[in-house]
């Protein structure tokens, strides 16, 4: 018998203001309130640190070729809080660490058959490696969900 210590395996822990400054790229895919695929994207982006805060781009190309590109600012307090701001909407996030996990959590207006809505956004974050990550993304209104995004992110 040996009396080597072994440590517990490290905790894959997703940080945005971590993740999403190195290059990476993405895949996902859209599903309607049903659960339906309605359409499939890819995506990429980097981003910087500043002295309190990192800006980050986020750059979605759809399969019908309509691009939608976000420019978030992160600022944390650390201690697991985190708050963001779209700089071109102004749609204001709050985010927190929940166990391995990452969640933001927003309003937004989506673009529905009714027009535009003041939905809720719920997204979560998991790292799988130490360089990839899943996203998962729930839009709802007024309890009904709407649409989710599930995205597969790699760093490059």
């Amino acid at each position: 018998m040996s009396d080597t210590i072994v440590p517990p395996p490290a905790t894959l822990l997703f940080r945005p203001d971590a993740f999403f400054i190195k290059p990476w790229r993405g895949w996902g895919v859209v599903r309607d309130g049903r659960g339906r695929p309605v359409s499939r994207y890819s995506a990429h982006g980097q981003g910087r640190t500043a002295s309190r805060s990192a800006e980050t781009e986020q750059v979605f190309v759809f399969d019908n070729g309509t691009t939608h590109t976000v420019r978030w600012e992160l600022a944390s307090d650390g201690e697991a809080h985190y708050w963001a701001r779209d700089l071109a909407t102004g749609v204001e996030a709050r985010g927190v660490q929940l166990g391995e996990n990452f969640e933001w959590r927003f309003r937004s207006p989506v673009p529905t058959r009714f027009g535009k809505l003041n939905a809720h956004a719920r997204a979560l974050h998991t790292l799988a490696t130490p360089t990839t990550a899943f996203g998962f993304t729930e839009i709802r209104w007024m309890g009904l969900l709407l649409s989710s995004f599930t995205t597969f992110y790699e760093q490059i």
